[in-house]
């Protein structure tokens, strides 16, 4: 059975043409997530799958990783990551998939693990990150974890929203073939906190980035 970490990247997004490769704490940010999936005992292989090789100008020498090259077409802000595994499966035999995303830098390589483990066991089919929301929530102008029509419970007390966290998945080949879906029916779902899950979508999300970093509470594990 054949575990492969996939990075999807490009340098930059169309907001921010250089943002993967843009130094967080001194350290280029691909480097981030290549750095943990090598501390990730469970896989194979690693691939950074890019139309740019670029990046890997900026990977720090002596991390172990291979480099796939997709279709430019695919850096088109349409499209959707159902495309990119689409293409990456079709050049590589992975029986499970570590799909991890750049703008994710935090997550730690145990977390990986255990999702890894839960999916290689067969217990489950998927996995993915996500955090929970204690709050009194709404969707659509309508309370979503509480009732208007009964006494307002404790916050403690509320049914917490799972969220998921949007930048890893692991899942069997078998199953996005199937369904084109990195997650069944029944998943495993991994809860973390805010700081693993923090991600860098915005400057303001890079600026807390930073100060996770330069304040120590990033630690690699």
């Amino acid at each position: 059975m054949k575990i492969v970490g996939v990075i999807p990247a490009r340098l930059g997004t169309d907001k921010e043409p250089f943002q993967n490769i843009k130094e967080l704490g001194g350290i280029p940010l691909v480097n981030y997530t290549v750095r943990t999936m090598n501390k990730v005992k469970l896989l194979d292989d690693i691939v950074v799958f890019s139309s740019e090789p670029s990046i890997c100008d900026y990977i720090y020498q002596g991390l172990r990783y291979n480099y796939l090259e997709r279709p430019s077409y695919l850096n088109s802000s349409e499209t959707k990551v159902q495309d990119i595994m689409e293409e990456f499966l079709r050049n590589n035999n992975a029986d499970i998939i570590v799909l991890w995303h750049i703008i994710s830098p935090f997550l730690k390589p145990s977390t990986i693990n255990e999702c890894i483990e839960q999916v290689k066991s067969g217990k489950n089919n998927s996995a993915f990150t996500a955090t929970e929301i204690k709050k009194f929530c709404w969707f659509k102008g309508k309370p979503l974890n509480y009732s208007l029509s009964q006494p307002t419970p404790r916050t403690q007390d509320i049914q917490p929203l799972i969220v998921e966290q949007g930048h890893l998945y692991v899942f069997r080949r078998d199953l996005f073939e199937k369904t084109k879906q990195r997650i069944d029916q029944n998943p495993y779902i991994k809860i973390i906190d805010h700081f693993e899950a923090h991600e860098i979508s915005s400057i303001e999300d890079f600026k807390i980035a930073e100060l996770i970093v330069n304040t120590g509470f990033f630690d690699i594990d």
